[in-house]
């Protein structure tokens, strides 16, 4: 018989698998990206499955077997993705067994495949790893079930691992619980002991959940961790907070001595009274100071005002390599955003939140939802179920 496919392209096809999944981790809370250029990215992605899926089964898991165990998070999702979509039981099987035993990226990269591929092969095994796995395979196992929309929110080893010592797994267990309390809130969570928690990432993840899931006592407990200089804390309520909580943001935001992360605080925030201070700081002689500025400044009102473009400044010790690689940024054009705040500046003051220059005071229209980029999009959504009327399911777990 003629062979239906040429090998060598089979390795193509799964190396920008790998690169393209790593995209679209990245573009599932990008400001680049709307729904429908994720769908986009998400058809590119089927493509070259496609042309994995022409070559015989034998062919496929001789070449993607090994990636199984791959320390390349968007390898291993590459070989666990196309050998599920083959729809075999005894293939299926093998890479359960490598999802059991991996570690690392791969344990996420199978984790990725597993939440990506069709579920009912492995649905049950599933169960049984999160019931009886390691904590750290068992949290991976939620975070599939959890996308799969098959965790119930009364699962039994779910809370022991969001007390867990080992963060990782803390971290992911609360991104799980996150997806799966936002269809029964009415579940009780460790959120002190989280919220406490000395990981930045842990307390990431368990305000995105309080978030979620509507908890009642969200926003006060973040305006007391704001108060307390808790960063994660001031990044969700500028997220998530009142119109009467932006004096507590924008005191914070300046107290962290830190511009470029300040002006990224003001910009999720998108409060006008942050405009004037903005403006100000696009003439400091700090190119990261002024760079930053520019960026939140066209982040809440929808205009650009690039001037000249820069190489940030590097460590005096820094090698020659480094030297090199040093990043380019757009210096903001300070003239102009004066102008555009004296023309403006009345109408972006009649709102009391702004990103890309659409006011966001009221409910969002679907039209609106559906165009905005993904982490406006998540921001809106998760505004919406903490005051209690939610719009939109929250993101998966990646």
């Amino acid at each position: 018989m003629r062979q239906r496919y040429i090998p060598e392209l089979l390795e193509v096809h799964a190396a920008d698998l790998a690169f393209l999944w790593e995209q679209r981790r990245e573009a599932l809370t990008s400001r680049r990206h709307t729904l429908r250029e994720f769908a986009e990215l998400s058809g590119r992605i089927e493509a070259h499955l496609q042309g994995l899926l022409i070559a015989p089964p034998d062919a496929l898991l001789a070449l993607l077997h090994p990636q199984l165990a791959s320390d390349d998070r968007g390898e291993a999702f590459a070989a666990a993705y196309v050998l599920l979509r083959l729809g075999q039981p005894t293939i299926s099987a093998l890479v359960l067994d490598a999802f059991e035993r991996a570690g690392g990226p791969a344990l996420a990269g199978l984790c990725d495949g597993l939440s990506a591929a069709p579920f009912s092969l492995v649905a049950g095994q599933l169960q049984r790893v999160l019931d009886q796995a390691e904590p750290g395979t068992a949290a991976a196992a939620a975070a599939v079930l959890a996308n799969h929309r098959l965790l119930t929110s009364h699962s039994a080893r779910l809370p022991e691992l969001l007390v867990h010592d080992d963060a990782r797994v803390c971290e992911l267990a609360w991104r799980a619980a996150s997806v799966t309390d936002a269809r029964d809130p009415g579940v009780d969570r460790p959120y002190a002991q989280a919220l406490a928690h000395p990981s930045p990432r842990v307390r990431h993840a368990a305000w995105a959940a309080a978030a979620w899931t509507g908890q009642a006592q969200a926003l006060p407990r973040l305006r007391e961790a704001t108060e307390r200089g808790d960063a994660c804390a001031l990044h969700w309520l500028a997220v998530v907070g009142l119109t009467s909580d932006v004096p507590l943001v924008e005191r914070a935001a300046l107290a962290l001595n830190d511009a470029p992360a300040c002006c990224r605080v003001l910009a999720r925030l998108g409060h006008p009274s942050g405009l004037n201070a903005l403006v100000r700081w696009m003439s400091d002689d700090d190119i990261a100071r002024a760079a930053a500025a520019g960026e939140a400044f066209a982040r809440i009102t929808g205009i650009e005002v690039h001037g000249e473009r820069r190489t940030l400044p590097v460590a005096e010790d820094a090698d020659e390599f480094d030297r090199e690689l040093a990043p380019l940024v757009w210096t903001p054009d300070a003239g102009k955003a004066r102008a555009l705040m004296d023309r403006h500046g009345r109408d972006w003051a009649a709102g009391a939140r702004w990103c890309q220059g659409q006011r966001l005071d009221a409910a969002p229209s679907p039209q609106l939802l559906a165009g905005v980029d993904l982490e406006l999009r998540w921001d809106i959504g998760a505004r919406a179920a903490l005051a209690g009327t939610p719009i939109c399911p929250p993101p998966p777990v990646h």
